[in-house]
């Protein structure tokens, strides 16, 4: 088979006009952007020198190709492409044979049907998506669709420089034929089945993951490759870390699938750990974060419970379980005032296991991170230990948690044994013992019962926890702490445990003599933690960065409190939550950092923070001297260890002893502490993707909470830059072996890196998390949080304009850390370099200027280079003056800017933003299309500032400079003197002259490269229901028209939601299985809500009116002939195949929302007399031709045959299809009861009498006897005492004498019952008739 050729796109360079670099044009060596947005506007953003070029468009239809010698994209970070065909086999022709029925005899009245061929088609196929190499294909669309991975039988190959041929196209080619595209990234989707797609190859397109190259200058402290180990989020949710999908029950009929809700229809957590393995391959450690809620901040009151979300519906089979609590019995999360959960609840232990194994099974190293959320809302009442508030602050740090009066407060009882009770109170007396942990190996499975509510176990085996708990009766700290490590012990372990985390206020209570409470209490919890999880896995306490060097009370007083802890033989490493700031970066130019170093996103900068800067060179004694800037340097002259009050100097903290301060002197035996005796973990660390976040890594946005805030000096704009930037920083700073020295003492660095977590990898998988508010309400927190999902596979702008240069040949190029942040970026043509750089330069602001043979990148920003000295400027005859300022025309400018972009954090659709002048009257609109993905609010920050750029500089200047300033160059702002306005402006074109050069600029206003503040709302995505179980109701029912198979039972199903159709496969065995029958509509089905008691059949039953609640559908009332020709027909019963009634209605009146009374019933219809009372929840199905049979041979009838029951569209193995083992009698062959049983009488013998009743063709009456319905006629006649059989005959007419001699020789007639049934030869004895003597 061909295969078809492809070129790259973007590899021409041609087309340069007397060209030097990328297509520059030689006569304006200087700056270039793009050709875009209409040419008026073009001109003036890309100035006076640049010519305007055609660049890429937005490409909404991303159609699935197969033309020889169509380009192969370029993608940049994470794009949705259109994939090339490059390999495909013939169409393969699958029959599917079903047999038909073949009739039947007498009582089985339905025709023969033939045998009936299914053909299907399938087709293999490969297609190119991009040149590699690319970490992942996250989603996959077909018709625009997105679908599952699961339903393609696909491989995707990165494009990586050795992957080898695939071997589907091996085994059709033939070995040796085939190339294994390496360079390229492909999918092959092998048997693709055709039919769902009209028996047509669909439209296919993938989301693409490209993040740097690993040859890429810098690539190597990209997250794709110096990660190591992230931390879950979120650690509250009740099934947000079950890898199991879990039903909830919402009552009978109506169920949802709690955990998935992405078309991967896979768990969230899968979707999301499949997420972090493919776009994170170095990454082999992860924290899993579970919380608990605390109540209050003074330690004393705090109660630290689980917590659910609801406590009406629960799993049916995951029920909510921890530490002992089943959801009726626990208390509910805070709400807000819109009535929504302000967390997720508590996750169910059982969830825990799963996820503890899933990231096992994913080579993940686990650190358990039990983690204390606040739940203080407005208005608690509580005192606020920290002031004299009478409420304590909404949603606080567990930090804040201290004892009733903080130390320092009024009233403190910090010091005192009274605080040492306080402590002890919060940390209970819980003990490892006080556990039962049942291996999971062990864990016993709660089968599935015979109601109709259990007879399918949906989702397989019910999970209970393994854990349980028999101490005493508390919500404390020991319990929350051991709990966590019971459930490690239920999965034999992790690969580490903290015991608690940022404990701050907690861990400086002193007690008597200068003692700290909370930590011996921690010192004796690592103990009884240790007894749990035995002496492999390591254990620690994870430390604020403000907490873990030592407490200085204010006093002068230094104590290394916490040395006790970290020198304890059960603690293996120190744990450092460590959001120490990387910067003390301001607004604007003047401020002391600018004067010193380019930009906030420097590396080197960054760099020297990290052991350097405020908290290691210096610190700022007050408010007032950080808004001066007036920085007091730290020293210690007394004792020359200015360390010690370095909160940031980790390496003479860990490599000294460590020498208290009490009242200023310096103790003289040292601490614990044995320098470089264990390793350091940072147990969180990450920077907020927010403006000049590494100011204050530690600070987050959540409208809920009082602790949200922005880091100092930010203007609160998004920044995924500055993120990148603070990962690449700690990642190549502490590789350096020289500032991450190796241990004396152990084998291993300061350091453990390998065991450093960023914070935050969400469980909830991207993008569905953060768009989907509706569900998960924090979605609104992603923006500017320290989510790195989603955000890893970007790029620095940088980086790609080094890619895309390269690709020309350009090496000599300078471009700096802060010309922004590419989240995707296409190109999809043949093009040169030049127009695959211009719409990344333009949407940044991005100039390209050509210096010494070196090709410089600089970020507009509006600083000015130069100072414009009039007096030295040439006078130029031309210019006839010094300068020419020149305003030109702006009517031919639009007031109106659009740009079409995709947007990101989605689906990548194709939108626009536009921005417009207020006094704008005309309706002409510059219109752009670029392959970039942006937000909304980055596609509007762009269109503002391109119409502020354009109106401003429509303002040009002209001037001649000396010689002495030949290094004023095209790029350059230059600024005039205060008398001649102080106007900036950048030069567009650059004459030599000789000694002198001629220069052209148009005006610009810095304060249009100051994006304006806009909300990012969340992306719009295609809404997604996942597939969840039905209810299905089986009835082996009689023949209800007589044109039924008899042997076959009927099925109602119902659900809600409702699949649009339900499958019915069926087996002799568990396992292949074949479709069954296809039920298109749900049945009307509902629940009575009063008991039914017994009446007679053929009478109408004017009794007490019966309550139903329908589940769906509605009910009606009839006619009374409608009723007598059959109108109405219902089955009641208890869900049971045979278990049912069938009755009619004439009234049906509505007497409240989906309840009705029924009144005027005929029943026991069609031969189901004799039932009891229906109680209280009884399933009433209405028979309207909705509910069908079911395909089951006559053979079949009475086996024991396997049943899974689920949403139609969906794969047998299904975890929403449900499994049933049922045998079916064949209800529609049973003989109805005889009627009329009579008992006269005759000389001492009794003759016994009664009338046959048929079950087919009974409806005539014009014939002298019903049809017999039956091979021949017979009656089985029981005489019975009680359960006792006296005496059994078969006879053939409906008479029996019951002889004197008989009757004596089975005793008095007293208490003797005479039961009569009719015979079928392929039934045996129906219903019984009885007659009582």
């Amino acid at each position: 088979m061909a295969t078809i050729l492809l070129s790259a796109a973007g590899a021409a360079i041609g087309g340069a006009v007397g060209g030097s670099v990328l297509g520059l044009s030689s006569v304006a060596i200087g700056r270039f952007a793009g050709a875009v947005i209409g040419r008026s506007i073009d001109q003036r953003l890309l100035g006076q020198g640049s010519e305007v070029v055609e660049t890429g468009r937005v490409s909404r239809l991303r159609l699935t190709g197969a033309g020889e010698g169509d380009a192969i994209s370029q993608v940049y970070g994470r794009m949705r492409v259109g994939g090339q065909v490059i390999w495909a086999t013939e169409f393969r022709q699958n029959v599917t044979v079903t047999q038909g029925n073949r009739g039947g005899g007498k009582g089985s009245p339905r025709p023969a049907t033939p045998d009936t061929r299914q053909v299907g088609y399938s087709v293999s196929l490969a297609l190119a998506l991009c040149e590699g190499e690319i970490s992942r294909v996250a989603r996959v669309w077909a018709d625009g669709t997105e679908v599952s991975f699961s339903g393609l039988n696909m491989r995707a190959y990165p494009g990586s420089r050795d992957q080898l041929p695939d071997p589907k196209i091996e085994a059709v080619e033939g070995a040796g034929n085939v190339p294994a595209y390496r360079g390229t990234a492909y999918v092959v989707i092998e048997d693709l089945d055709i039919s769902q797609f009209g028996n047509r190859v669909p439209q296919f397109s993938f989301e693409v993951c490209r993040p740097s190259q690993a040859e890429t200058p810098g690539a190597d402290l990209d997250p794709v490759r110096a990660v190591r180990g992230v931390a879950l989020l979120p650690g509250s949710g009740e099934y947000v870390l079950a890898t199991t999908p879990v039903t909830m029950d919402f009552g009978f009929g109506s169920s949802g699938v709690a955990n998935v809700n992405t078309p991967s229809e896979q768990s969230d957590f899968v979707t999301a750990l499949e997420g972090l393995t493919g776009e994170l391959p170095a990454c082999h450690a992860a924290s899993l974060v579970v919380s608990w809620f605390g109540d209050d901040l003074r330690c004393g009151a705090c109660r630290i419970r689980p917590r659910v979300e609801q406590k009406q519906f629960d799993a049916s089979n995951m029920p909510w379980e921890v530490s002992g609590l089943r959801r009726a019995q626990a208390g509910e999360v805070p709400k807000d005032g819109d009535g929504r959960e302000v967390y997720g609840g508590t996750p169910t232990d059982q969830a825990v296991i799963e996820a503890i194994l899933a990231l096992q099974q994913a080579g993940q190293e686990v650190l358990y991170y039990p983690f204390i959320l606040m739940e203080q809302m407005p208005g608690n009442g509580l005192p606020d230990p920290w002031s004299d508030a009478g409420d304590q602050p909404v949603l606080p740090w567990r930090g804040r948690i201290t004892t009733s009066k903080a130390p320092g407060q009024d009233g403190s009882p910090d010091q005192t044994a009274a605080a040492e009770a306080e402590v002890a109170a919060f940390f209970g007396t819980a003990r490892a013992a006080d556990f039962t942990v049942t291996p999971i190996a062990a864990q016993p499975v709660e089968q599935a019962g015979a109601g109709v509510l259990d007879l399918l176990s949906f989702g397989g085996a019910v999970k209970r926890s393994p854990v349980a708990y028999h101490g005493p009766d508390e919500w404390s700290y020991r319990r929350f702490i051991l709990h966590q490590a019971a459930l490690c012990a239920a999965v034999g372990g992790v690969e580490s445990f903290c015991i608690g985390s940022e404990m701050r206020s907690l861990t400086q209570i002193r007690g008597e003599g200068n003692s700290f409470p909370a930590v011996a209490q921690l010192i004796d919890l690592a103990a009884e933690v240790r007894s749990l999880l035995g002496p492999e896995v390591k254990i620690s306490y994870a430390a604020d960065w403000s907490e873990y060097f030592g407490y200085q009370p204010g006093d002068g007083d230094r104590f290394f409190h916490l040395d006790p802890l970290w020198s304890n033989e059960n603690i293996d490493f120190l744990g450092i939550d460590n959001y120490m700031p990387l910067s003390d970066w301001r607004e604007g130019d003047a401020h002391l950092d600018a004067d010193a170093w380019p930009s906030i996103y420097d590396l080197d900068y960054l760099h020297a923070n990290i052991e350097g800067g405020e908290g290691y060179d210096w610190f700022y004694p007050s408010p007032e001297a950080r808004a001066a800037q007036r920085r007091v340097p730290i020293t210690d002259e007394a004792y020359g260890e200015p360390w010690i009050w370095r909160f940031k100097d980790l390496r003479s903290w860990w490599e000294n002893r460590h020498f208290e301060r009490v009242g200023a002197a310096r103790r003289a035996t040292p601490t614990a502490w044995e320098p470089q005796s264990k390793p350091i973990r940072f147990t969180e660390y990450g920077c907020a993707a927010v403006d000049k976040g590494t100011n204050e890594p530690n600070k987050f946005l959540d409208p809920k909470s009082s602790e949200s805030r922005l880091p100092r000096h930010s203007t609160g704009q998004r920044d995924e830059l500055i993120q990148l930037q603070y990962l690449r920083a700690m990642a190549g700073y502490w590789a350096d072996p020289v500032r991450n020295p190796a241990s004396e003492d152990f084998e291993g660095r300061m350091i453990d890196m390998d065991h450093a977590y960023v914070w935050a990898w969400d469980a909830r998988p991207y993008p569905y998390f953060p768009a989907n508010l509706e569900l998960w309400s924090d979605g609104g927190n992603y923006a500017r949080g320290h989510w790195i999902s989603g955000r890893v596979s970007g790029r620095r702008l940088a980086d790609v304009i080094a890619e895309l240069s390269g690709r020309a040949g350009v090496t000599a190029l300078e471009a700096p850390a802060n010309l922004g942040f590419v989240r995707g970026y296409l190109v999809d043509q043949v093009s040169e370099a030049r127009a695959a750089l211009q719409p990344l330069m333009l949407a940044h602001g991005v100039d390209a200027i050509e210096r010494g043979g070196v090709l410089q990148f600089r970020r507009r920003d509006g600083r000015a280079d130069h100072m414009v000295d009039l007096a030295r400027v040439v006078r130029d005859p031309e210019l006839g003056g010094v300068i020419e300022q020149t305003r030109g025309s702006d009517l031919e400018l639009a007031g109106r800017v659009r740009l079409r972009f995709l947007e990101a954090d989605g689906d990548f659709e194709a939108i626009s933003e536009e921005a417009i002048l207020p006094d704008e009257v005309t309706h002409a609109v510059a219109m752009s299309e670029m392959p970039l993905a942006l937000t909304r609010a980055e596609g509007r920050q762009v269109v503002e500032r391109w119409l502020s750029e354009a109106r401003v500089s429509v303002d040009t200047l002209r001037l001649t400079l000396p010689p002495s300033q030949l290094a004023t160059g095209a790029g350059d702002v230059i600024e005039l003197p205060e008398g001649e306005g102080g106007a900036r402006f950048r030069i567009d074109r650059v004459e030599q002259m000789g000694n002198a050069q001629r220069v052209d600029a148009v005006r610009i206003e810095p304060e249009s490269f100051r994006p304006i503040l806009i909300g990012d709302a969340p992306a719009r995505l295609r809404p997604f229901s996942a597939p969840g179980p039905v209810t299905p109701l089986f009835l082996d029912l009689p023949l209800l028209t007589g044109e039924e198979v008899p042997h076959a039972p009927h099925l109602a199903v119902t659900a809600n939601p409702w699949p649009g159709t339900a499958a019915v496969y069926a087996s002799d065995e568990d396992a292949n299985y074949r479709l069954n029958t296809l039920i298109a509509a749900r049945s009307t089905v509902g629940l009575t809500e009063t008991p039914l008691f017994p009446a007679r059949s053929g009478l109408v039953d004017r009794g007490e009116g019966l309550f139903v609640r329908m589940r769906f559908g509605t009910l009606e009332s009839v006619s009374e002939a409608a009723l007598l020709n059959g109108a109405n027909l219902c089955a009641i019963g208890d869900g049971t195949p045979g278990g049912w009634e069938l009755f009619q209605f004439r009234d049906a009146e509505l007497v409240a929302p989906e309840t009705y009374i029924l009144r005027h019933r005929l029943r026991g219809q069609l031969g189901t007399e004799g039932a009891g009372v229906w109680p209280v929840g009884a399933i009433l199905v209405r028979l309207d031709g909705v509910p069908q049979q079911i395909e089951l041979a006559e053979a079949q009838r009475g086996q024991a045959r396997h049943y899974r029951i689920g949403p139609g569209g969906r794969p047998v193995d299904d975890p929403s299809f449900g499994h049933a083992v049922i045998a079916f009698d064949g209800v529609g062959l049973r003989p109805y009861a005889p009627v009329h049983l009579r008992a006269v009488e005759a000389g001492g013998d009794l003759r016994v009498t009664w009338i046959r009743r048929t079950r087919v063709g009974g409806d005539r009456w014009d014939t002298p006897e019903v049809p017999l319905g039956e091979e021949s006629e017979g009656y089985l006649l029981r005489v019975r005492r009680g359960v006792e059989v006296l005496r059994e005959v078969v006879v053939e007419a409906p008479v029996w004498t019951y002889p004197a001699a008989a009757r004596v020789a089975d005793g008095p007639d007293a208490g003797k019952r005479i039961e009569v049934a009719q015979v079928s030869a392929s039934f045996g004895p129906g219903r019984f008739a009885g007659l009582e003597l």
